[in-house]
């Protein structure tokens, strides 16, 4: 229930400019990625449940830092608190429910549970996109609390929960950072395999520009430049919410058909179109884009998660997971300052066409990686 998550620009156009938007979000996803690959180990090591409450109720503190002392610094502090809340519970979640429930690696349950999960998550973020929009025009402020209150009643709900694991012993504090290291360094290695190396490029290129898009600045930018004000543009991604619940629900009735590699190579082609069609006076017709956009980051997200799930190693599958995280977000802390000096320079074309280009090389590495391994 990310109420922010439509109209979180307009907010900081109050005190900042575009570019310096960009700057701040580049910033704080940094330090974020920093916390990424060493949170999963953490979680592996010392309890995946502590970590995703640990997380949540960072990401709320962040939130309310941000409103509460509104500033360029500030908001670099803020964000960054954010984003290590992230970062702690990005993989930690994942993998706890993967073990607690006990799922098999060559069946097709995770990903029937992930779709149906994604259903009730998108319907929550229906009601917080709409009504954040709204909310918008009253206060700016009250999107910014309702998210940080969310965030700590999923606390509460997940208070319960707790990883099975048997705890890893202590050692002396040399053996404990050389064990944490060999860790991250196993967790960097498992995308080294031929079981996952061929979708490091699509995790990087197509993952990090859907991480852009729903995370970052894109997708606001995107809206903006439309022509949708912030209660049309929540609107117009609520509208993608309900069609893409319906895609959801489909999926989980097809999953034991549906091929990964043909989905994949859809979602990748439909994502590389939707940038070309985004160059275009298209106005309001650029809901398509906006749909495409948010329908493959949603559609992609479960076949990547059975992907990882499958092949991590059970000790190290947070820290797997986490890795992978951190490449799909690697991309964006070098392109938000990229993209928000272009978008304020009226050159945002630029980005969507190189892009593009990166899509179309990611696509054809994977499809030739695939076509190598159905052959051996």
């Amino acid at each position: 229930m990310w109420f922010v998550s439509v109209v979180w620009l307009y907010f900081y156009r109050l005190f900042v400019a575009d570019a310096q938007v960009g700057l701040l979000d580049g910033l704080a996803f940094g330090i974020g990625l920093l916390a990424e690959v060493p949170s999963g180990a953490l979680a592996d090591r010392f309890g995946r449940d502590r970590l995703t409450r640990l997380g949540q109720l960072l990401t709320a503190v962040g939130l309310l830092y941000q409103v509460a002392f509104p500033s360029f610094v500030n908001f670099v502090l803020g964000q960054a608190i954010t984003m290590v809340g992230v970062s702690l519970v990005s993989g930690a979640d994942e993998a706890m429910f993967f073990h607690e429930l006990g799922f098999e690696r060559s069946s097709t349950a995770w990903r029937r549970l992930v779709t149906r999960g994604g259903q009730a998550a998108l319907l929550g973020s229906l009601v917080a996109t709409v009504s954040g929009g709204w909310l918008q025009m009253v206060d700016a402020r009250v999107p910014w609390y309702l998210t940080a209150v969310a965030f700590v009643g999923s606390v509460i709900a997940i208070w319960p929960v707790r990883d099975s694991r048997s705890r890893v012993s202590r050692q002396k504090f040399q053996a404990e950072v050389r064990a944490y290291v060999a860790d991250i360094r196993t967790g960097f290695g498992q995308f080294r395999l031929p079981q996952l190396s061929p979708y490091v490029p699509i995790i990087v290129v197509v993952q990090g520009l859907f991480y852009a898009y729903g995370f970052g600045l894109l997708r606001i930018i995107l809206l903006s430049r439309f022509g949708f004000s912030p209660l049309a543009g929540a609107v117009a991604v609520g509208i993608c919410i309900v069609l893409t619940v319906g895609l959801f629900a489909w999926m989980h009735h097809q999953a034991d058909q549906l091929r990964e590699r043909p989905v994949i190579m859809t979602i990748v082609l439909s994502a590389a179109g939707a940038l070309l069609a985004a160059l275009g006076p298209v106005g309001w017709w650029g809901w398509a884009v906006i749909f495409v956009l948010y329908a493959g980051e949603h559609v992609l997200s479960p076949f990547m998660s059975e992907t990882l799930n499958r092949h991590a190693p059970e000790g190290q599958r947070a820290t797997v997971l986490s890795v992978a995280s951190f490449m799909r977000a690697v991309p964006y802390v070098v392109l938000a300052p990229v993209i928000g000096a272009l978008n304020t320079a009226g050159h945002l074309g630029y980005f969507l066409v190189i892009w593009t280009f990166l899509i179309g090389l990611a696509v054809a590495q994977y499809a030739a990686a695939s076509r190598r391994i159905i052959a051996s």
